[in-house]
């Protein structure tokens, strides 16, 4: 008895909310809300079943959601390391970067020595792993240069030091932002 009372009240409740939902419903939506009131007016323990029925699919989807929230902060913990560690690499790799040895002239006034003018020795070949030495193709011939110097009188010096081991023609040439000043006399400018 008791358990007819209370599906009974049970049922009145629904009854009510949907009555208040119908009132949103389209006609055939109604319609089978009308029908499917009946069909548990008529069989009590069915609604009951499909309650627990339903209750149990919200609890496992519950469980499934907070499981997948905390895959989800697992995955995003490791998302940051790893972008962490990416920030750091290229940090690495921008330092490593710009400590590299480069043949490429800075840009404003800097002075080579030019070690000779040679037509059949060629050099070219070892730009690559001789970070300092270049050569350069003029007129079907190649010169030679080395080092970058910011300053007039350590490119003088270095060029009296190739001349001692036997590069009588070593001289110190000037480079304004990568072009050679062929009219360049560093005996004048340090002259002046």
């Amino acid at each position: 008895m008791n358990k007819i009372i209370v599906t009974l009240i049970t049922l009145a409740f629904v009854a009510s909310i949907s009555i208040a939902e119908a009132q949103s419903l389209t006609k055939q939506e109604r319609k089978a809300l009308k029908k499917e009131i009946k069909t548990y007016k008529k069989n009590p323990e069915k609604w009951v079943k499909m309650q627990n029925r339903h209750k149990t699919e919200v609890t496992d989807l519950s469980d499934e959601i907070a499981v997948l929230k905390a895959k989800l902060a697992v995955t995003n913990t490791e998302k940051q390391e790893l972008a962490d560690k990416l920030t750091a690499l290229m940090a690495q790799y921008a330092d490593l970067k710009a400590s590299m040895p480069s043949t490429k002239l800075p840009n404003g006034t800097v002075y080579q020595v030019q070690m000779g003018y040679y037509q059949y020795l060629d050099l070219m070949s070892f730009n690559a792993q001789l970070k300092t030495i270049k050569a350069e193709e003029v007129d079907g011939a190649k010169r030679y240069v080395i080092g970058h110097f910011e300053n007039l009188m350590d490119a003088v010096q270095f060029s009296n030091d190739i001349k001692t081991l036997g590069i009588s023609d070593a001289f110190v040439s000037q480079y304004i932002n990568g072009e050679r000043v062929m009219e360049f006399d560093a005996m004048k400018a340090i002259e002046n």
